[in-house]
């Protein structure tokens, strides 16, 4: 078969998938004749295939995650509370790559993975005081405002060292450094808005999942 090899290189501030979606949208508008086909490789077959793996190592890391909570809690109530916070943290790591204006490249979707084990560390500090709480025969609400006074200082403290940890990597300091830019960014800002879906929305989520529970706890707690 007879090919005809086009390649190209990319300017110092373009962005390569940027470069893939113009390259498609002009290959779309070419009316090729029978017996002709337009196929990619090189950096752009590399680039899909590295979205796809990062996208099933996301999935089995969240998979991992949930089952070893449900183990834990021996209940689904709870770790799905707890999984909950975690595409929250996804609207951080837009926010943060949106400010900087980098692409969507494969460091980004590593620090998704990253995060997949650590924004859910902040919620089980603050789900599992409050089961404590609530054992002990507080009342929902009151449980949930005592759990969130009483774990702010470990959440920030907890958030503040990783994110303080990945700065300079996040500023780009360093030979180098700019490769794994992207990851860090994803990182800081994914843990830093996190953290306030920990402390606002997950009382709030927990709340829905637990209503008309007081009683049994009461009951049990009256027992003991």
């Amino acid at each position: 078969m007879r090919i005809i090899e086009i390649s190209a290189s990319i300017e110092s501030d373009a962005s390569l998938s940027q470069v893939m979606n113009n390259i498609d949208q002009t290959i779309a508008a070419i009316d090729m004749p029978p017996g002709y086909n337009i196929y990619d490789a090189g950096i752009s077959k590399t680039l899909q295939e590295g979205r796809n793996t990062t996208m099933l190592l996301l999935g089995l890391a969240l998979f991992l995650v949930f089952v070893v909570m449900a183990v834990q809690y021996e209940s689904l109530r709870n770790p799905m509370v707890i999984m909950l916070s975690v595409p929250f943290a996804a609207i951080g790591v837009a926010i943060g790559i949106n400010m900087t204006d980098l692409p969507l490249s494969v460091p980004v979707w590593l620090g998704m993975i990253m995060l997949a084990g650590i924004v859910v560390n902040n919620a089980i500090i603050l789900v599992e005081y409050i089961e404590i709480l609530r054992a002990q025969g507080m009342e929902s609400m009151q449980a949930l405002v005592e759990a969130a006074k009483t774990r702010l200082r470990p959440i920030l403290m907890t958030t503040l060292t990783t994110a303080v940890g990945m700065l300079p990597l996040a500023l780009g300091l360093g030979e180098g450094a700019e490769m794994l830019q992207p990851l860090a960014i994803s990182i800081v800002s994914g843990l830093i808005f996190s953290m306030f879906v920990t402390l606002l929305l997950v009382p709030i989520i927990y709340n829905l999942f637990h209503q008309g529970k007081d009683s049994q706890l009461v009951e049990k707690a009256t027992d003991y």
